[in-house]
């Protein structure tokens, strides 16, 4: 029989930015232990509102599919003493089934006889099973933070005030979370602060719609804001745009949302538009308007909890508190600009950049010494660089940073332009903190680049030399990862060819060119950059093998493995690998089997056969093209160069007999192989492919 359940879990304020996870995880545990169930169901749906997550299975198959459990204990011979007393190897069987001897029968075939167990499983209620799947499904939802809200130890991101659990018509009796079901739902706090009582699961969520001025399907709710948003600014000449991460965190902080026009001062549209957008959109939840120019106009959207017979005071209201906070910026921005910019940095001094680490000052200094070598590569001027390094932290000195702390950088850029700095220094201390996540822009001028790589070798180098390098799942206390692929991403997508490792010791040398575990620090900083090369080639969908036999050369220049990573990428799938595949295996086979050192150079007057003559020739002629390609970085070029080799190899193989009696005609022909595997490893180690 096919019915209907639904469970709501009522709640107080749920986090905004946490809402949508929390219920779809909730769903997803649900499906994940229907499916364990063998419960079937035609459809599954998820709701969430800022006091609610809901769930509702239409068509649950309510009968309960009876399956049988087998499972085959020790031989007969081996599962009983000579007494008839149960062996250890049993007893311990029995225990892991949790079931005593008696149980148990016996299964046999020609051969042999065993103890044998079966059981039936699913052989409780569908509303049994059903209260076990949503008290597991909640409490093992995706919550940022667990809270107590009573004497019980129940958890959860915030105290539960009701749970409704309804099959059909008929209350599912139970105790979630501490709480009993019942078939009571509650309307909007402000507007329908009602109860009511929901006769049957399909009635939700239009009942909530209708006697509770709710909309629960968060979907739709965040569509009617989208959609009404885009109307009210298009009505006047104006467009939005939305972040979706803004649209989801309105979308989960109202019930039933009310889109209101307003006006802000236009005075306040002299102030930096990152200033503006960030109050509106990060602090005041509001959706910003702009012109058809692109231009931030003193329009702004409020998404109201609450639909009002006077929607002007909410208005008003709205207005007076983001002028507030526009004066407040105002004034900082305005005071902090009284002392020249430049003059901000002998403070750096006061401020500490991490205890064992000293002051920003210190740090600004470290910076300036590495960027005087990051230049060599990255082509940019030296003066503006320095320029730049000495002004990238000033702003953080500042009031309106201190008040906005999610400034820094854009602050430092109008500053330093409003103070005559040349533009491209200006927008280098703005983006010398990019990549700020995974996704994020890269830094576009080669003054920013520099700077955004000398900031980050400084604070990743600093923290290693510290200790400070401990990184396990979730937890990245001090963003290493974020820092490293930031490192990755400047170097690879500018294509600077530096060597990373030599920066690492030019920068743990600042400070103390004496330390007793350099080489362990380096060591682990080379180590900690491969991994995360690793994870971001295997994110790109890149062949592990690959990746791994590129990777296990250590080359200190990132361009030159993504280079050789995507060479052999290219032919992976071709008989132009798989040949080279297969001579490298079938020369490291041999060159295992040796004992010989093979650090001398071919003797050519030991030369006794036309292959050997043929393949020594051809090995010269390939090793000063290979060179060549490999000064160029033309890996397509090596492989193609390694693959010419593999009939003359292949001759060699069939006509010549490396283990010669004559030793020393043995170890040339030795050499002779070791040379041509040598070549392999200027792309990678070809041993990973077998």
């Amino acid at each position: 029989m096919n019915k209907t359940f639904l469970i709501e879990i009522g709640t107080e304020e749920l986090p905004q930015k946490s809402l949508q996870n929390i219920a779809k995880s909730f769903r997803n545990n649900v499906i994940l232990l229907l499916t364990k169930n063998h419960i079937q169901y035609k459809k599954i749906l998820w709701f969430a509102t800022p006091r609610r997550i809901a769930i509702k299975i239409e068509e649950l198959n309510t009968n309960i599919i009876t399956l049988k459990k087998k499972y085959k204990g020790p031989s007969i011979s081996n599962a009983f003493d000579t007494l008839g007393n149960p062996t250890p190897s049993t007893q311990h069987w029995i225990k892991k089934l949790g079931i005593t001897i008696d149980k148990t029968s016996r299964i046999k075939n020609k051969k042999k006889e065993w103890l044998y167990y079966e059981h039936y499983t699913n052989n409780r209620t569908i509303e049994e099973k059903l209260i076990e799947i949503s008290i597991f499904s909640i409490k093992n939802s995706s919550v940022p933070n667990f809270m107590k809200w009573n004497i019980s130890n129940i958890q959860f991101s915030r105290p539960i005030r009701n749970v409704v659990m309804l099959l059909d018509n008929k209350i599912i009796k139970a105790e979630i979370l501490g709480i009993q079901t019942n078939r009571l739902l509650y309307g909007h706090r402000f507007m329908k602060n009602n109860v009511i009582n929901i006769s049957h699961a399909n009635e939700y969520p239009e009942i909530l719609l209708k006697f509770g001025k709710i909309i629960a399907d968060y979907n739709i709710r965040k569509n009617k804001i989208k959609i009404e948003s885009k109307k009210i600014a298009n009505s006047f000449g104006g467009h939005l745009k939305i972040r979706d991460q803004l649209l989801d965190e309105i979308t989960s902080l109202v019930e039933w949302p009310i889109v209101l026009l307003a006006k802000f001062n236009k005075k306040f549209l002299d102030l930096p538009n990152e200033i503006l957008i960030h109050i509106m959109e990060n602090q005041q939840k509001y959706f910003t308007i702009y012109d058809h120019n692109n231009k931030l106009t003193n329009n702004f959207i409020i998404i109201s909890n609450v639909e009002s017979k006077y929607p002007k005071n909410i208005i008003l209201g709205n207005i007076k508190v983001l002028n507030s906070r526009f004066s407040d910026a105002e004034f900082f921005f305005k005071k902090d600009q009284k002392i020249p910019f430049k003059k901000y940095q002998p403070l750096l001094k006061n401020v500490i950049f991490q205890h064992s680490l000293g002051s920003l000052y210190d740090k600004t200094n470290r910076i300036k010494y590495l960027i005087s070598w990051i230049t060599k590569f990255t082509k940019a001027n030296l003066k503006d660089c320095i320029q730049a390094a000495n002004l990238c932290k000033c702003d953080l000195i500042t009031d309106i940073v201190f008040e906005f702390p999610k400034m820094q950088g854009i602050i430092g850029m109008y500053y330093a332009l409003n103070n005559g700095i040349h533009k491209d220094i200006a927008i280098a201390i703005q983006e010398h903190y990019l990549p700020k996540f995974s996704q994020d822009i890269i830094p576009s001028h080669p003054i920013s680049y520099s700077l955004a790589l000398a900031d980050k070798i400084d604070t990743l180098v600093g923290l290693f030399f510290i200790g400070k390098n401990s990184t396990s799942g979730d937890k990245d206390p001090f963003s290493l990862r974020r820092l490293v692929i930031g490192i990755i991403r400047i170097i690879l997508t500018k294509k600077i060819s530096i060597n990373l490792f030599k920066l690492f010791k030019k920068s743990l040398n600042i400070y103390d060119n004496n330390i007793q575990n350099k080489n362990a620090i380096l060591e682990n900083l080379k180590k900690f950059v491969l991994e995360k090369m690793y994870f971001i080639y295997i994110k790109q969908k890149y062949v592990p093998i690959i990746i791994k036999s590129v990777l296990i050369c250590e080359v200190p220049y990132l361009i030159d493995l993504d280079l050789r990573i995507k060479a052999i990428s290219k032919i992976y799938n071709s008989n132009t690998l798989k040949s080279l595949i297969l001579i490298h295996k079938r020369i490291s086979n041999i060159l295992k089997l040796s004992s010989e050192a093979l650090h001398e150079e071919i003797n050519k007057k030991l030369i006794k056969k036309l292959e050997e003559k043929i393949i020594i020739s051809l090995l010269e002629h390939t090793q000063k093209k290979i060179q060549l390609f490999h000064e160029n970085k033309d890996y397509p070029s090596i492989l193609l160069e390694l693959y010419n080799l593999y009939q003359p190899v292949c001759n060699f193989f069939e006509n010549v007999k490396i283990q010669d009696i004559n030793t020393s005609i043995k170890t040339n022909r030795l050499i002779i192989l070791k040379k041509i595997q040598n070549l392999f490893f200027i792309i990678a180690d070809f041993s990973y492919f077998y």
